[in-house]
């Protein structure tokens, strides 16, 4: 059964034929739309309305955007924690609140909004390329095999399993298994009030996601936890700081180039049935303790290009023609630097050589994919 299970993502039906979590057919199972955004954070944050700025949705409104499921997945397995979830992040200190949350729970979440914004780009024909002779998906389908690893973790969840990863020198044992993803949770500084309390950035190149909602910002990597074991410590002075949106949208850019780095090997993926642990094992085809950041691999052109998207500045002010490397996260000596929001701040930040003002100047660089 378990088996039928992985292979039934891999057959990538049709969203109007069979539902995206659970792969039941509709024809046999109820079904209904969904809001992909749910509807509590639409009415929370006013984005009924409002348009996206994802690549892959440019010119869509938040209502608009649906797919339809099947009623146990949307009013049972995934409606408990819809439920859940919607009620801390309603809380004014969602941050703390959602501390009773599990890194699990969060990134099953977080996966499913991604998963489903990807299979109904797949769906649908992309305007840009509609005189060509046979017109593109809008998430063109040789990126679809790779998005499969979202589909999985879903699918899973979804049918009371788990998914688990693993590398591939590891012994069969059960310290040898983790999450299959890397999720970092970060306090975010609200003073600002020139900034939406709320923002969502996602990547299928690299599999990542970006939330953020009130106090509260989450980023996940699904990538067998690669980063949370080899760059996790580049993040670490971070923790215990309240970032400035801004400094959230760099920490977002950051990590989705990290991924741009990684050894081809180490995102090439095997997965297997354990029937004692009831979990997909997505074992990572690299070894437990050898670094898949490649330093060869940096580009600083690509770099700019992922910070300038997220920042909504252009990549000319983030990296100089010289090398030289802006950022509204660290200061000259590698400490943790606040960002300006009050007066008294702006004029220390001003007389700071190493700072460089950038912000929502325009939202055309998240709407452009990366270099």
């Amino acid at each position: 059964m378990s088996l039928r299970m992985i292979n039934s993502v891999y057959a990538n039906r049709s969203i109007d034929s069979h539902c995206a979590l659970c792969g039941r057919p509709f024809a046999s199972a109820a079904s209904n739309m969904e809001h992909i955004f749910p509807k509590w954070l639409q009415h929370q944050h006013n984005l009924w309305n409002k348009r996206l700025t994802l690549p892959n949705f440019i010119g869509r409104t938040y209502k608009g955007v649906k797919i339809r499921v099947c009623e146990k997945c949307n009013n049972v397995r995934f409606g408990q924690l819809e439920s859940k979830l919607s009620a801390l992040f309603k809380n004014a200190d969602s941050y703390e609140a959602l501390q009773q949350v599990s890194d699990g729970d969060l990134g099953v979440w977080l996966g499913k909004i991604s998963w489903l914004l990807c299979r109904v780009s797949h769906a649908q024909e992309d305007f840009r390329t509609r005189a060509q002779v046979i017109p593109e998906q809008v998430v063109p389908g040789e990126l679809i095999p790779g998005t499969y690893y979202l589909g999985i973790l879903e699918r899973a969840f979804a049918m009371k399993k788990q998914m688990l990863s693993c590398y591939a020198d590891d012994p069969p044992a059960l310290s040898s298994y983790s999450a299959p993803y890397s999720l970092y949770r970060f306090l975010i500084d609200t003073r600002d009030t020139r900034f939406e309390p709320f923002d969502f950035a996602d990547n299928l190149f690299v599999l990542g996601t970006a939330f953020r909602s009130g106090n509260t910002g989450l980023i996940c990597l699904f990538d067998g936890g690669l980063h949370r074991r080899f760059r996790a410590h580049r993040f670490a002075s971070l923790s215990s700081k309240a970032l400035h949106p801004m400094q959230f949208n760099e920490v977002v850019g950051r990590m989705f180039y990290d991924q741009t780095v990684v050894e081809q090997n180490a995102q090439a993926v095997i997965y297997f049935w354990n029937p004692l642990l009831k979990a997909v094992i997505a074992m990572t085809r690299w070894p437990r303790f050898a670094d898949p950041y490649i330093q060869e691999n940096n580009d600083l052109k690509r770099y700019a290009s992922f910070i300038g998207r997220h920042t909504f500045s252009d990549p000319a002010g983030v990296v100089t023609n010289d090398g030289e490397v802006f950022t509204v996260l660290w200061d000259e000596n590698e400490q943790f630097m606040p960002y300006a929001v009050s007066d008294e701040e702006v004029a220390r930040a001003l007389r700071n050589p190493r700072r460089r003002a950038v912000g929502p100047t325009a939202s055309k660089w998240r709407q452009q994919p990366p270099e």
